[in-house]
């Protein structure tokens, strides 16, 4: 039985005695029927039985297996989006987490750097009027927007 089945059977088991539990006591206090055990043994049974779900969740815990640290610290790093500036080319980054993260384009070469902040827009889908190679740059709004052919190298203005 794996582990949480046993841990829903040892609730499930504990919920029912307490619900059983509570009618000895009523049947004792307010009709006198008499049931098969008293109260008192009823408690004792009780009392067995919780020690012994105890026991059984201690067990568990030390036999469960532990998560190494480890395992937690080797996570893939992020991918994150870049919109070069000179450019306006989107690529990918490792993202690392520090801060500040320098990269450098793909398309023209420019060094930056990320400092956390981001920049506000949408990615574009443009088609190069030279050699017809279709790719994304960001638009932030700004006009007019230039920008450059991964393939060519050839300079555009959007207005």
């Amino acid at each position: 039985m794996d582990r949480k089945t046993l841990l829903k059977a040892i609730f499930v088991i504990s919920l029912l005695y307490f619900i059983w539990l509570i009618m000895a006591v009523a049947n004792e206090t307010f009709w006198s029927y008499n049931l098969y055990l008293s109260f008192k043994t009823w408690s004792i049974i009780g009392m067995i039985a919780y020690a012994a779900f105890i026991i059984i969740e201690v067990l568990l815990y030390i036999t469960a297996p532990k998560e190494e640290e480890e395992e937690i610290k080797i996570v893939s790093e992020a991918i994150k989006k870049i919109v070069c500036s000179n450019c306006k080319t989107v690529f990918t980054i490792r993202d690392t987490g520090v801060r500040p993260l320098k990269y450098k384009c793909p398309n023209c070469g420019m060094e930056g750097v990320l400092r956390g902040k981001s920049v506000k827009g949408k990615r574009l889908a443009i088609e190069c009027d030279k050699c017809g190679n279709e790719f994304e740059i960001f638009d932030t709004g700004e006009r007019p927007l230039k920008y450059k052919c991964p393939v060519c190298h050839y300079q555009g203005v959007l207005s």
